[in-house]
């Protein structure tokens, strides 16, 4: 099968984060290729994804996902794409999914490629995550909301969710 630039952006992302939803796929393809002189809609979003379900028995769709065969959901790494998205302005230059608890998602974006890592609160507290010298993190917690007390280090912000989705973001009060 024959794949497009855009398609090819696509399976890597999905390669890369395992599961998407429809929207932050479209958000990521879109601000990769708005440069270019094909707009990127959400109809022609949708053809490039049911053409990849039927030349591809590995990409599975939903009313709001996308994933691989072998990949399961995960709502901690969903939501980290979000943060990743708000804070990019859907626009990363590199991004990647960890396997290494807290840590659910790194990314890097700007003209100096500025790092952060989303991480967990419900995995690990915040004083266990080691960070690079340049690396910021922002923390998700299942519930949504700041936890009572929270103190965060240098560098480190917590991102709570918003009734419609969003995020405000706390940073910490540390240099």
């Amino acid at each position: 099968m024959l794949l497009s630039t855009q398609q090819k952006f696509i399976l890597d992302a999905l390669r890369t984060l395992n599961c998407v939803r429809r929207r932050q796929l479209h958000a990521l393809v879109r601000g990769r290729f708005q440069q270019d002189s094909i707009a990127i809609t959400q109809a022609r979003m949708e053809a490039m994804l049911r053409q990849l379900r039927m030349g591809m028995a590995d990409v599975r769709m939903d009313d709001g996902l996308v994933w691989l065969f072998n990949a399961q959901p995960d709502g901690r790494r969903l939501e980290a794409i979000d943060v990743m998205l708000e804070l990019t302005g859907g626009k990363p230059e590199e991004f990647s999914a960890s396997r290494e608890p807290p840590r659910l998602l790194r990314f890097a974006y700007g003209d100096e490629l500025r790092l952060f890592t989303v991480a967990s609160l419900d995995t690990a507290p915040a004083e266990l995550l080691e960070r690079g010298r340049a690396e910021r993190v922002v923390w998700i917690a299942d519930s949504g909301e700041i936890p009572q007390g929270l103190a965060l280090p240098p560098k480190h912000f917590f991102a709570a969710r918003q009734p419609d989705g969003s995020h405000r973001f706390y940073g910490s009060n540390g240099p």
